[in-house]
C-alpha cells in the first residue's frame, strides 16, 4: 500500500531558532565524508527492483514478488547502506504486511534502526531514518497499539522538522489524516490531507508520488462526503479523477493500476450522486466500479462494497431479480475472500431484499446477523475512536519537553558559548531560555494535575478489588455448603447399594447395575470431598497411582454412560488396537473420560455415534472422543479449557451447560505427564485427544473388537 505524508510548518520562533542551531550543525558535518559512503549504494537499481516487485503484489502474486526481489537484489555485488535500507523497507513496508505477517514486517523496520547504530549513519540517511519511525508507527497501528504507534509518529515528525523537508515532514499529517478520517473527524481529516497534498509536491515525482496524490485528492472527496458536503465531495472526485488521466500519460506500463483507482474514485462518487436523489447516475458509477475492481489482480474488496451498495439501490428501486443476481455473486465472491465491511454490507442487502419480499423471517434473520457484525466492528474501533490523538501528542511532547528540562543547565552552558561566538544570534538564545521557563510552569502544572488523577484512580482500583474478593469468598462459602449437603445422600446411596450386593436373590444384571451404582457415587463423593477441600487443581504428588488396564477402564466408563445415551437414541463405540497398561489414578482418569464422553454425548444429534478409540503411537497411550455434533466456533476454541470460562453451550437437547468440565480433566492429564486437545469444525464435528505416557505394556490384539451400546 502506497503511504503519504504530511505535516504543518507553522512552529514557535523558540521551535524556528533550535531547527536553525541543528541544521547549521548538521551542514557543516555532512561536508566531511558522505559522499564515499554514497558511491557505494546503488538507489536507481533498488528503486527499479522495488517498484516492479511491488507491482506483482498489487496482483497479489505474493510469492513470485519476493522471490523476484531477492533474486535480483543478490546481483549486487557490494550493496551499500542505502541499498539494505531499501531492501528492509521493501519487506518491512510492503511485503510483510501484505501477508498479514506484522511480526516479521517490525523486525524488517527494526532492522533499519539496528541498520543506523550510529550517529553518523543517522545523519548521513537522516531522511530514511525519520521514514523508518512513520512506517514502524503504521505497522502498530494495524496492531491496535496506538499508543506506541503514536510515540513512533511524534519522534519521525520531530526529525523530520530539523532536516527542513516539505516531502518528509509530509508524512507526519497524513497519518493524523488518517487516524482522523477513522474517528470520523472529518474537518481535521480534510485539513490534513490538504496539506499532505500540498507538501507531497516536493517529493521526487515518480509513480510512488502519484498514486500517493492521487489518493489523496480521493481522501478529500471522502471526508467532504462524510461531512455532508456533496458537492465539495464531486468537486475533489472529479479533481482526482483529472489527476489519474494526466497520470496516465506519464505511467502507460501502470494501466492496471490507474484503472483500479479510477474505478475507486467512481465507487465514491456513487454515493454522493445518490445523496442528491440521482438514483441512475449512482447505479451506472457502481457499475462501472464493479466492472473493473472484479478483474483479476484489481481490487476485489472495493469491488464487493460497491455490489453491496448497488443490490440496495437495485431493491430500492424494484429491481429485485438483478439484486438477487447480484446477491448471490456477492455471496459467491465472500466464499473466496472474506472481509468484515463486505459482510455487513452483505446482511445489510440481503435484510432489505427479504424485507422487499415480505419474508419477515428471512429479513430478521439477516438483520441480527447485520446487527451483531455491526457491533462487532464498533468493540474493534471503540479503543481507536475513544482515543484523543491530540492529547497524546501532547502528552508525548510534554515527555519530550521534560527531558528537555532536566538537560536544561547543560544547555544554558552550550547557549552562552554560543552566545560568544555568535552574537547576532544572542536574542533567539534569549527568547529561547524565556520560552523554556514559561511551559516549565505549565508543565509542572499539568504533571501535578495528572498525578492526582493517577492517585484517584489507583484508590478506586483498590475499592474494586475488595468488592471482588468478598464476591470470590461468598461464592466460595455457598459451594461448601451446597456441596456438604450433597455428600451425606450420596454416602446414603453408596451404602444401600453394599447393602443390595449382598442380598442373593438378585440377578448378574441387577447385580452389575449395584456395581455401577455404587462406583458412581463413590465417584460423586470424591468430587464432593474435592470441592470441601477447596481442590480446584491437581498435582501429580497427589494422584493415587496405581496399575491400570485401560480397555477395562474405558469399557466401564461407557457401561455407565449407556444410560445417557440411550437417552437420545444414540450409539457408544469402542475401538482397541492395542491392551495397554498404564500407572495413574484410577478415579481421576476415569473422570475424564466420562467428561469427554459427556460432552460428546451432549452436543450431538440424536441416534447420532460418539466413537471412542485407544490406539499406542510413539511409545504413548492415545485415547480419541469423536463425535458428529454441533462442533467449536473458532471465537470460543481458546476458551474451553479455563476454569469459569463464559465459553458455555446448551446441549442438542438443552441439556445444562456448567463450564469446569474440561478444565478439570486438563489439570489431571497434566498431572498425570500427558497432554490433551482438540480438533473441531463447526456443525461438523469434534475430536478431544487424551496423551498419557505407557509405564506397562501387555500383549497387542490382532483383531480390533468395538463395543457398540
Amino acid at each position: 500500500m502506497v503511504k503519504c505524508f504530511s505535516a504543518s510548518f507553522a512552529s514557535t520562533i523558540c521551535e524556528v531558532g533550535r531547527t536553525v542551531i541543528t541544521a547549521f550543525f548538521i551542514i557543516f558535518l555532512y561536508s566531511c565524508d558522505t559522499q564515499e559512503r554514497k558511491d557505494s549504494d546503488h538507489i536507481v537499481y533498488v528503486d527499479n527492483i522495488r517498484e516492479q516487485a511491488n507491482r506483482m503484489l498489487d496482483k497479489g502474486e505474493t510469492t513470485k514478488a519476493l522471490a523476484f526481489f531477492d533474486s535480483a537484489y543478490q546481483e549486487i555485488e557490494n550493496p551499500g547502506t542505502g541499498d539494505e535500507i531499501r531492501k528492509f523497507t521493501f519487506k518491512g513496508q510492503n511485503y510483510y504486511p501484505k501477508i498479514k505477517d506484522f511480526k516479521s514486517a517490525i523486525t524488517h523496520i527494526d532492522s533499519i534502526f539496528l541498520l543506523l547504530s550510529t550517529e553518523e549513519l543517522k545523519k548521513e540517511y537522516i531522511r530514511d531514518y525519520s521514514t523508518s519511525f512513520f512506517q514502524k508507527g503504521d505497522l502498530l497501528f494495524d496492531l491496535k497499539r496506538f499508543n506506541e504507534s503514536y510515540q513512533y509518529y511524534y519522534r519521525g515528525k520531530l526529525i523530520a522538522q530539523t532536516i527542513l523537508d516539505p516531502c518528509a515532514v509530509s508524512e507526519y499529517t497524513y497519518r493524523l489524516g488518517m487516524v482522523s478520517y477513522k474517528q470520523s473527524k472529518f474537518s481535521e481529516a480534510i485539513n490534513n490531507f490538504k496539506q499532505c497534498f500540498e507538501h507531497s509536491a516536493y517529493c521526487i515525482k515518480d509513480f510512488r508520488n502519484f498514486a500517493l496524490r492521487q489518493e489523496l485528492l480521493a481522501n478529500i472527496s471522502l471526508s467532504y462526503g462524510r461531512s455532508g458536503m456533496v458537492d465539495s465531495s464531486l468537486s475533489y472526485s472529479y479533481k482526482a479523477l483529472a489527476f489519474i488521466a494526466e497520470g496516465s500519460k506519464d505511467y502507460p506500463d501502470r494501466k492496471d493500476y490507474i484503472d483500479m483507482a479510477r474505478a475507486v474514485v467512481f465507487g465514491n462518487q456513487s454515493e454522493q450522486y445518490y445523496k442528491r436523489g440521482d438514483t441512475l447516475t449512482a447505479i451506472a458509477l457502481l457499475q462501472k466500479s464493479i466492472a473493473t475492481n472484479t478483474r483479476k489482480g484489481f481490487d476485489l474488496s472495493d469491488a464487493q462494497m460497491a455490489m453491496a451498495k448497488l443490490g440496495e439501490l437495485y431493491v430500492e428501486t424494484g429491481r429485485l431479480d438483478e439484486a438477487c443476481e447480484l446477491k448471490e455473486e456477492l455471496k459467491a465472491s465472500l466464499d473466496t475472500s472474506y472481509n468484515l465491511f463486505v459482510d455487513i454490507g452483505f446482511n445489510k442487502l440481503n435484510w432489505k431484499y427479504s424485507d422487499k419480499l415480505e419474508e419477515p423471517n428471512e429479513a430478521y434473520l439477516y438483520l441480527q446477523k447485520y446487527i451483531k457484525l455491526k457491533d462487532s466492528l464498533d468493540k474493534i474501533n471503540k479503543k481507536l475512536v475513544s482515543a484523543d490523538v491530540d492529547r497524546e501528542f501532547q502528552n508525548i511532547e510534554q515527555q519530550y519537553n521534560y527531558t528537555l528540562l532536566s538537560k536544561a543547565n547543560d544547555l544554558k552552558k552550550g547557549y552562552l558559548y554560543i552566545l560568544a561566538l555568535f552574537g547576532v544570534m544572542a536574542f533567539a538564545i534569549l527568547l529561547l531560555i524565556w520560552y523554556n521557563w514559561r511551559n516549565t510552569k505549565s508543565n509542572v502544572a499539568a504533571l501535578t494535575k495528572l498525578n492526582k488523577q493517577i492517585i484517584f484512580q489507583n484508590t478506586q482500583l483498590g475499592q474494586t478489588l475488595d468488592d471482588l474478593k468478598q464476591s470470590n469468598s461468598d461464592k466460595d462459602r455457598i459451594l461448601k455448603v451446597v456441596a456438604h449437603d450433597l455428600r451425606n445422600p450420596l454416602g446414603a446411596i453408596v451404602s444401600i447399594s453394599s447393602l443390595l450386593l449382598d442380598e442373593n436373590n438378585f440377578t448378574e444384571e441387577q447385580k452389575e447395575l449395584g456395581k455401577m451404582l455404587k462406583t458412581l457415587g463413590l465417584q460423586s463423593v470424591e468430587m464432593i470431598s474435592d470441592l470441601l477441600a477447596a481442590n480446584l487443581s491437581y498435582r501429580a504428588e497427589e494422584m493415587k497411582m496405581e496399575p491400570i488396564e485401560v480397555s477395562l477402564l474405558l469399557q466401564e466408563c461407557l457401561e455407565q454412560l449407556k444410560f445417557k445415551a440411550d437417552e437420545k437414541d444414540q450409539k457408544l463405540e469402542l475401538e482397541i488396537w492395542e491392551d495397554v497398561k498404564i500407572v495413574g489414578d484410577r478415579e481421576k482418569l476415569s473422570r475424564v473420560l466420562s467428561n469427554l464422553v459427556v460432552n460428546a454425548i451432549k452436543f450431538s444429534a440424536p441416534k447420532a455415534t460418539v466413537k471412542v478409540k485407544m490406539e499406542l503411537k510413539n511409545s504413548k497411550l492415545e485415547v480419541a472422543v469423536q463425535d458428529h455434533g454441533i462442533g467449536i466456533p473458532d471465537s470460543l476454541k481458546d476458551k474451553i479449557f479455563d476454569p469459569f470460562t463464559e465459553a458455555k453451550r446448551s446441549g442438542t437437547l438443552g441439556e445444562q451447560p456448567f463450564g469446569l468440565g474440561l478444565s478439570i480433566s486438563k489439570q489431571i492429564i497434566e498431572a498425570h505427564g500427558g497432554k490433551i486437545w482438540f480438533e473441531s469444525k463447526e456443525n461438523q464435528g469434534t475430536t478431544f485427544y487424551v496423551e498419557l505416557p505407557v509405564k506397562l505394556k501387555t500383549l497387542e490384539i490382532e483383531e480390533k473388537p468395538a463395543l457398540t451400546a
